[in-house]
């Protein structure tokens, strides 16, 4: 007579529960990527705009030598370099918040990895069970056998 286990249905959410953890780490794991990606792409720009509002301010202020110039010109001057200043810590807030979110991505895949742990250990804390519930129904069938072959044997 074959009997089931007890906890077959609790092993089966169990095992769902941790194919949801796999999941989650894997997506965490792209959304991670996608992060560094994107802090990638912000650092490039804000290294191609420094070396922009370094050789446009250089061109400003060669450009404003070669002439003879009025107050208004140099103040204009001025506000331009400050507007292309202003600009680069807007870049600079950019890669500011892009490794913000690949720090929230790596906490995010941590979290996941110990939710896939625990779903692993509660996995096998259910495996181990069933293993020894398995050797005692193994005996009790074995005792059952024996006391029907008793009942069996020849008497004298």
């Amino acid at each position: 007579m074959a009997v089931t286990y007890a906890l077959a249905d609790l092993l089966k959410v169990r095992h769902i529960r941790r194919d949801r953890a796999e999941k989650d780490v894997t997506q965490a794991r792209k959304l991670l990527i996608e992060a560094q990606k994107i802090l990638q792409k912000t650092m490039q720009e804000l290294e191609d705009y420094k070396v922009f509002v370094r050789e446009e301010t250089e061109r400003l202020y060669a450009e404003i030598i070669k002439q003879s110039v009025r107050r208004k010109n140099i103040d204009d001057l001025h506000e331009a370099v400050k507007a292309l200043k202003t600009s680069l810590l807007d870049y600079e807030k950019r890669v500011e918040n892009a490794q913000e979110e690949c720090r929230k991505a790596e906490e995010n895949i941590e979290k996941c990895k110990e939710a896939l742990m625990m779903a692993n250990r509660n996995i096998e804390k259910i495996e181990t069970h069933k293993a020894t519930w398995r050797l005692e129904v193994n005996r009790e069938e074995e005792f059952q056998a024996d006391l029907e072959m008793e009942d069996f044997k020849v008497k004298k």
